[in-house]
């Protein structure tokens, strides 16, 4: 498997080649107010990066808030009154954001709600997924984006596959 990223003006496309096929995904953008990247922490501090791992933006950030999934509502300050508010899907995942011109009030207000919009748009690729572990029997559903394999909460066995599966 190879990975490579090729760049037309300001958008970046994220390419994988696996036995022989080929498959890319937008990248790292800035378009206007909109910016797309990835967060990795450096040193204690959230980075925005491309998908090659270059950064994009190390700034003064904060988390605004933390939801259950692991995503974020991050807030990144910049001179003048402007920050870059947005919704990351966890760290070292997809960030999605926008430019900003006002108070760090505003900011972190911003953020949440572009968090609460995107997390809406999220959900609706969420699974609810029934499992039953073949050792102990117990039944239990978990929330995805796919149906992926989990360990039994009850006696720890791994590997056990999904029975089924509903939208959420």
């Amino acid at each position: 498997m190879q990975t490579k990223c090729v760049r037309h003006g300001q958008i970046e496309i994220g390419v994988i080649e696996h036995e022989g096929r080929e498959f890319s995904a937008l990248g790292a953008t800035v378009i206007g107010r909109h910016v797309t990247g990835y967060t990795r922490q450096e040193n204690g501090d959230i980075q925005l990066s491309t998908w090659c791992g270059q950064v994009m933006l190390a700034c003064r950030s904060e988390v605004v808030e933390r939801y259950w999934s692991d995503s974020l509502a991050l807030m990144f300050r910049l001179p003048r009154g402007r920050f870059i508010v947005g919704y990351s899907l966890g760290m070292g995942m997809l960030f999605r954001g926008e430019l900003l011109i006002g108070t760090e009030a505003d900011a972190r207000s911003m953020a949440r709600q572009v968090a609460d919009q995107f997390a809406e748009l999220d959900a609706e690729d969420e699974l609810n997924i029934d499992y039953r572990c073949p050792e102990c029997g117990h039944r239990w559903q978990e929330q995805w984006s796919s149906a992926c394999d989990s360990e039994c909460p009850n006696c720890g066995t791994e590997n056990i596959t999904a029975l089924t599966w509903t939208p959420a």
